[in-house]
């Protein structure tokens, strides 16, 4: 296991130890912001081009308790998802919890390409930074993608803090949209949706601090 995803790992662990399965367990302060969250990362599916099973497979990196998970039977989404992890904690409660999907105890870099999967997503975990320097999580985040986009058939879906803001705390990393748009299209693939648009806020009102990529292949 890396420096950084070990780092993750003991961070969130002593998040979900504190706060359990709520939305501050996984890092949020809000219910609203982390439903919102949730729900453009299952907006991955919806692509006009799309001509999969009608019920995709998704791999939820870093799926925490299962939170998107729950969203997704509250919407009574056809999707057979699969969440891995690396705090077994989450997963175990994952498990108890949301049977009806997998959930798996996995650093998503230790699995093989040909455990593939219609859609892969990742949600909060290219916003964080801790501790560690922006040159090592930008390497970082461009390896997670990569991966993710190795384990997908059709494509995946992540988030980012965005530096267009008018402030920035320094335990979270920020991205240049433009800049990893550039990259996306240059190394990843031709199909990139860069959705910078939405509020943080339940008002509606709230400044825009983060976005989220979606990478298709087809």
């Amino acid at each position: 296991m890396d420096k950084i995803t070990q780092l993750l790992k003991d961070y969130h662990h002593k998040v979900f130890s504190v706060h359990g399965a709520t939305a501050k367990g996984v890092d949020w302060n809000d219910e609203y912001e982390v439903l919102l969250r949730y729900d453009k990362m299952l907006k991955v599916v919806e692509m006009d081009f799309y001509d999969g099973p009608e019920r995709p497979t998704l791999l939820d990196v870093g799926c925490g308790w299962g939170g998107m998970e729950k969203r997704a039977l509250d919407l009574v989404l056809p999707i057979d998802i699969t969440g891995v992890d690396v705090v077994e904690e989450m997963i175990l409660h994952a498990k108890g919890e949301f049977p009806v999907f997998t959930f798996k105890a996995a650093d998503v870099f230790a699995m093989e390409e040909t455990e593939a999967y219609d859609f892969v997503v990742c949600n909060a975990i290219l916003t964080q930074k801790h501790d560690v320097s922006i040159p090592e999580m930008e390497r970082f985040s461009k390896r997670l993608i990569s991966k993710m986009f190795s384990l997908c058939r059709y494509g995946i879906a992540f988030n980012m803090m965005s530096t267009r803001v008018n402030y920035t705390v320094g335990n979270l990393f920020y991205q240049n949209p433009l800049e990893l748009f550039t990259w996306l299209l240059n190394e990843v693939s031709p199909r990139v949706i860069l959705d910078h648009g939405y509020s943080s806020l339940a008002s509606g009102r709230g400044k825009y601090y983060d976005f989220t990529a979606y990478v298709y292949k087809h």
